[in-house]
């Protein structure tokens, strides 16, 4: 199944688009996120995550500041 996924950085005011093959939603989130985290790689080293990047991924943003904007089912 096609799908579009959305991203959305408010601190670079950013959207990126990406279409990917899934069979699920969730895998596509997956699948986008891959391709987002390849055209705008992460700021800083990777290292653990402090305490208030881990609350801000139980909140549904992950450290970067991005976060899924749109998923909808594609044509085909």
């Amino acid at each position: 199944m096609r799908w579009v996924v959305d991203f959305y950085n408010q601190r670079r005011a950013l959207v990126a688009r990406y279409d990917v093959d899934a069979p699920s939603a969730a895998s596509a989130v997956v699948s986008g996120r891959q391709a987002m985290l390849a055209e705008y790689p992460p700021a800083r080293a990777p290292g653990p995550p402090s305490l208030f990047e881990r609350a801000e991924r139980v909140g549904g943003q992950d450290g970067s500041g991005w976060i899924v904007y749109r998923i909808v089912k594609g044509d085909g």
